[in-house]
């Protein structure tokens, strides 16, 4: 029986998070929610690209792929740009009753049972994504979390905790509901160089980063048997470098 990653990829812009995805097996679907993030992988074989503007276009999409077997893998970039399609969604009713209406998301525009249909949303269809039969990549940028859910104070955590950018019971549901979460960043490592006199000098060459390890501060997971030990991070991440790791054959990073 094959193996299928349902993951969550955070982290700032220009981290790698669409690059990687890429890597997964092709064909693959690349769901741009309005980010316009695709521009890296602009060139990649097998892949195909379709924007979405709102939300029942995203429901769309998810009765095609349901059905439609092409596609090995399915990329949503970003959750964090799609949260705000639901949040639209779940205003739509309320503006059609109202002349004047505030920008959407603004304090004071949302009750808290519109949040609570936001949330309801995005808990139902981004498990409906992830329960498709192919690999699901959820990419999102990243946040700092300083407040618990229920509004408690800075005092009452250890230290900030960073993740995904989401609602947190949205994040609690998808983070629960995926086999691995995570976080890309770039490190600057120094490698000894050799120019064309001989002379050996130093070089600041950036390196692309995916960490999933165990951390106290930022969110990663990985679902695995428990006699595998996992690297802090992947260097250079990829699909296959990820299912190595998956099978404790690699010890990077």
């Amino acid at each position: 029986m094959k193996t299928l990653i349902k993951a969550v990829i955070y982290g700032r812009s220009g981290t790698g998070k669409t690059t990687f995805s890429s890597s997964f097996p092709k064909p693959i679907l690349f769901l741009d929610v309005k980010d316009d993030g695709l521009a890296s992988v602009g060139d990649s074989k097998d892949c195909d690209y379709l924007r979405i503007e709102d939300w029942d276009s995203f429901e769309e999409i998810y009765w095609y792929l349901k059905e439609n077997t092409k596609y090995k893998t399915v990329v949503i970039d970003t959750i964090s740009q799609l949260q705000e399609l639901a949040m639209t969604a779940a205003l739509d009713k309320k503006a059609s009753k109202s002349a004047v209406v505030k920008q959407k998301g603004d304090w004071g525009t949302m009750t808290r049972r519109e949040w609570g249909d936001v949330a309801a949303l995005m808990k139902t269809w981004l498990v409906n994504y992830r329960d498709l039969n192919m690999n699901v990549v959820f990419i999102a940028q990243d946040r700092t979390f300083n407040i618990d859910e229920d509004g408690g104070s800075v005092d009452q955590q250890l230290m900030p905790e960073v993740g995904p950018r989401l609602m947190p019971s949205v994040a609690a549901v998808l983070n629960a509901a995926v086999s691995v979460i995570g976080h890309t960043y770039i490190r600057i490592n120094s490698k000894k160089v050799r120019n064309k006199e001989g002379k050996i000098y130093k070089k600041e060459v950036p390196e692309y980063c995916l960490r999933i390890g165990p951390n106290p501060v930022y969110t990663t997971k990985v679902r695995k048997p428990k006699d595998i030990i996992v690297p802090n991070a992947i260097i250079d991440p990829t699909y296959d470098s990820l299912m190595d790791t998956l099978k404790g054959e690699t010890a990077n990073g």
